[in-house]
């Protein structure tokens, strides 16, 4: 696989060493077994990371077989890679390409350890007893809800699962049959993981859910800031999933409401994109992170659920584009039940359903994960700016401006690509007034005219007051999200742009 612009990689997929260390290996082996255990990656030699520079090597042969080498008798298994002599800006460098899987865990294994690393972010960390434990299942081919318990059949009942698939499909559910046809049992009649999840008596403690009202839009001390908090737990994943949906309709200012058979969506939340979000919550959690739970907290102006384990391919979300996420499900055998029971569907498009369910106003849905969590954040619909709106609808004052300069940045596209368009000369005057501020703060910075455009372009659309991340700026600049995170480090480095959380981007206000 060819190697395109080796210099913008993803810092994630990507490591980049001035010289083949020999004598200490381990700098840049660990590396290997990360790329290997987590989603692939290169590691590029002859090229300083920082500040990022090509400098070549005298002899690339010997690089790559000393490098192939030291993989072979260092690291185990043997993960697949290809070593290669590549020109980067006229100079001799080495790539090497590390396939992820799928014979893991791979370990490094010499100076006395033998330990598996991880990618997290841009760095190369030993994995967690957790996550050793997850990469041997995954190597194994087994999910953790596919394992067998030590409870066996007589010890739990499955009654509201059997009367739920016969209410939502019409057929019988034969617990003769298909409670191992559908992985909740074994062979001999023990009950496996997704089994103790999915009967009645909700065995798994640590499948509960954890739901507050909180007043405003922070949170505080339960006792004195909360208006309604709800533990679930010691249930069916049935009972829970209708608990929280019950617990959200309840403490919404304007609910959903049920004409006939259909639910109305004119109400704080969308159902769809509720259901969807605690469902991929409750199916995709990491059920090995014990003493941890669900979180559903409502505010004044959004809704935050968070669950325990991020994406199982070890990237973030954040950083990938929402509308190409692989379909991959950490807990195989629940997933199916859901799927059949119809709380879902198997083609992987959750999250096109729940930014659909927004479509009407210009606050979106936001996702957010890291190694041990994943949060997804849905707007207050109700109190959002709606996605179409009138010169009357909107506060050209100085005031405003001087508060919140960039509340344009919420108004449609054309509002910035077309403002001739708009009859108003104040809301022009001031656009123009921060533009040309903001086009003074790029001049000193070492980039060309149609990158600057670029970068024009992003804080047009977000300003001062609205984060991003770096796949929404490789949308806005048109380029890949690698040559996008490149950019986004030069303008932090010019003090253009802020990163107040990992992964999360602002423009900052001198």
């Amino acid at each position: 696989m060819a190697v395109q612009n080796p210099l913008y990689l993803e810092a994630s997929s990507a490591d980049y060493k001035e010289a083949l260390e020999e004598k200490k290996p381990r700098s840049w082996l660990k590396s290997i077994s990360a790329f290997a255990n987590t989603f692939g990656g290169r590691l590029i030699f002859g090229v300083q990371n920082e500040p990022r520079a090509v400098v070549g090597l005298s002899d690339p042969q010997h690089v790559i077989s000393k490098l192939s080498e030291l993989i072979q008798s260092r690291i185990d298994p043997a993960p697949h890679y290809r070593a290669y002599e590549m020109k980067i800006e006229g100079k001799s460098c080495v790539v090497c390409e590390v396939q992820n899987g799928p014979a893991y865990p791979y370990y490094y294994a010499a100076d006395g350890v033998h330990v598996a690393y991880l990618r997290h972010g841009d760095q190369s960390v030993e994995a967690t007893s957790r996550e050793l434990n997850e990469l041997i299942l995954k190597g194994m081919n087994q999910t953790f809800d596919a394992l067998p318990s030590t409870y066996n059949l007589g010890d739990v009942s499955f009654t509201l699962l059997a009367a739920t698939f016969k209410q939502r499909t019409k057929e019988e559910f034969d617990l003769s049959k298909d409670l191992f046809s559908t992985g909740l049992i074994t062979e001999g009649g023990q009950i496996t993981n997704g089994g103790l999840l999915l009967c009645d008596q909700g065995v798994l403690r640590q499948s509960r859910i954890f739901c507050t009202r909180w007043k405003g839009n922070y949170k505080g001390n339960v006792d004195e800031d909360a208006l309604d908090d709800k533990e679930f737990e010691s249930a069916s994943l049935i009972t829970l999933l209708q608990n929280a949906e019950d617990f959200v309709r309840v403490n919404m200012k304007n609910p959903w409401s049920i004409r006939g058979m259909v639910r109305e969506e004119r109400s704080d939340y969308p159902y769809k994109a509720v259901r969807e979000v605690l469902v991929n919550a409750l199916i995709h959690r990491d059920y090995q992170i014990l003493g941890s739970e669900i979180h559903v907290d409502i505010f004044d102006n959004r809704m935050e659920i968070s669950s325990p384990g991020g994406m199982i391919n070890g990237k973030r979300i954040q950083d990938m584009n929402l509308h190409h996420i692989p379909s991959m499900r950490r807990n195989q055998v629940i997933s199916d039940v859901f799927a059949r029971l119809d709380f879902m569907e198997r083609r992987g498009s959750g999250i096109d359903r729940i930014l659909n369910s927004y479509l009407e106003v210009t606050q979106k849905p936001d996702f957010y994960s890291d190694t041990d969590f994943f949060l997804v954040t849905l707007p207050n619909r109700s109190i959002a700016v709606p996605a179409q709106l009138t010169l009357e609808d909107m506060d050209f004052s100085e005031e405003n401006f001087a508060t919140s300069p960039r509340n344009f940045a919420t108004f449609p596209e054309n509002f910035a690509t077309s403002p001739e368009n708009f009859a108003s000369q104040q809301y022009k005057k001031l656009q123009d007034m921060e533009r040309k501020k903001f086009q003074d703060s790029l001049k000193p910075l070492p980039l060309n005219k149609k990158t600057k455009s670029r970068v024009e372009a992003l804080f047009y659309r977000y300003g001062y007051e609205y984060s991003f991340h770096s796949n929404n700026a490789a949308d806005v600049f048109g380029i890949k999200q690698s040559a996008a995170t490149y950019i986004l480090r030069k303008l932090r480095e010019a003090d253009i742009i802020q990163s107040p959380q990992y992964g999360l981007y602002q423009f900052k206000r001198k």
